[in-house]
């Protein structure tokens, strides 16, 4: 299974003064040099931390895939039409740094095929950040997508009070059909160190993104072996 890290969150300590530090494009090779799959960035309306030049600074020098999160503007499209990430993956246009809901693909189908196709044909692949909901992977099928991700934020709450059945079935449900209909399946949203090994179950998912876990562990025990430790729980099934 593939890890890809957010680096988001040390842009937020980084922009939290200004200095320019922590450096996040040296923070990003560094996640690659520990085992990362993909770099993520998250760009969005309001608030976003990583700017423009942030995210073609970053992608000139991503070694492994780069994945960028955007909403459906044309300010986005425009800049990822020039950066040609490798995915683009498109979140729910809000002023928040990181949504906690899902796209609605159901209610956007025809407009998401339409915003994406330009992207497509430059070879960029197309990813959809969805609720686990079977009316939103079919839509996500209808509209050409080459993957979800799944909002796990729900199960990753209800894993903290040890009832989160019907949230896992969700995820279960969901990454199948998503499969059966020829998409590929990545998660997100609250996976950490404790409830990531009943994620890696998940029939059908092939890549997750995490980034504030691994961001505040490395606080603690370093980038290094907080990535190593991560990519060995999401392999050990």
């Amino acid at each position: 299974m593939l890890l890809n890290i957010n680096i988001n969150y040390l842009a937020n300590l980084r922009n939290s003064i200004g200095s320019g530090e922590p450096d996040i494009l040296k923070f990003s090779r560094f996640c690659e040099h520990s085992g990362a799959d993909g770099i993520v960035v998250h760009i969005s309306d309001g608030n976003s931390v990583i700017s423009n030049y942030d995210v073609k600074y970053i992608r000139q020098h991503t070694r492994t895939k780069f994945i960028l999160k955007m909403p459906m503007t044309q300010e986005a499209k425009t800049l990822a039409l020039d950066c040609k990430p490798d995915t683009v993956c498109i979140v729910p246009q809000t002023d928040e740094p990181s949504p906690s809901n899902g796209f609605n693909a159901l209610k956007n189908q025809t407009e998401l095929n339409d915003f994406m196709l330009p992207l497509m044909y430059e070879g960029i692949v197309s990813c959809v950040f969805i609720n686990p909901e079977i009316d939103q992977i079919n839509s996500a099928y209808k509209a050409g997508m080459h993957y979800v991700e799944l909002n796990t934020l729900k199960y990753s709450e209800a894993f903290k009070y040890g009832q989160f059945e019907r949230e896992y079935l969700a995820l279960k449900e969901c990454s199948v059909l998503a499969n059966t209909l020829g998409m590929k399946v990545s998660l997100c949203k609250g996976i950490n160190y404790q409830n990531v090994s009943q994620l890696t179950e998940l029939h059908g998912v092939s890549e997750m993104t995490i980034g504030h876990s691994i961001t505040t562990k490395a606080i603690y025990n370093g980038l290094d072996s907080s990535i190593k430790e991560m990519k060995e729980l999401i392999n050990e099934k």
